[in-house]
């Protein structure tokens, strides 16, 4: 009989989002789900995907990515953090790596938000969309 495995004690805002990416890059939905809070108000948006509410939503999106065959690799660039005593926030690029081609394929603009849990730190939010391929410094039309 498998032994339950006992939750890992993410300690920092940084150890959650490096478990994240590694769970990511890995295909592991044990290891992926993990990493979120167990609540039913996470919210989990995928570039280009619908907005996936609830524990159970945001594991069947992370299920439906693994089990595509693509090895996906991240290299995270510009990352800004904020940081508070129980909630924090990570904006960066994600530059993508496919199969294993060196040159990222791709760019994405992702959002973490982390809570802090009696588990210690667990995403509660995480965002990504297409990152535009060139960036402007003033937008030519609104953005809402």
């Amino acid at each position: 009989m498998a032994k339950p495995r006992s939750p890992t004690i993410l300690t920092s805002p940084q150890d959650a989002a490096i478990a994240f990416y590694q769970a990511f890059e890995a295909k592991d939905i044990e290891a992926m789900m993990a990493t979120w809070a167990e609540d039913e108000d996470i919210v989990c948006v995928h570039p280009g995907g619908a907005r996936l509410v609830g524990y159970d939503a945001v594991r069947a999106g992370w299920e439906q990515i693994f089990a595509g065959n693509t090895k996906l690799s991240f290299r995270l660039d510009e990352i800004v953090a904020i940081d508070t005593v129980g909630l924090a926030l990570q904006s960066a690029v994600e530059h993508v790596t496919v199969g294993n081609d060196p040159k990222p394929r791709g760019a994405a603009i992702a959002t973490n938000v982390f809570l802090r849990t009696p588990l210690g730190w667990r995403i509660v939010v995480h965002h990504s969309s297409p990152a535009p391929a060139i960036a402007t410094a003033s937008p030519s039309r609104p953005l809402h």
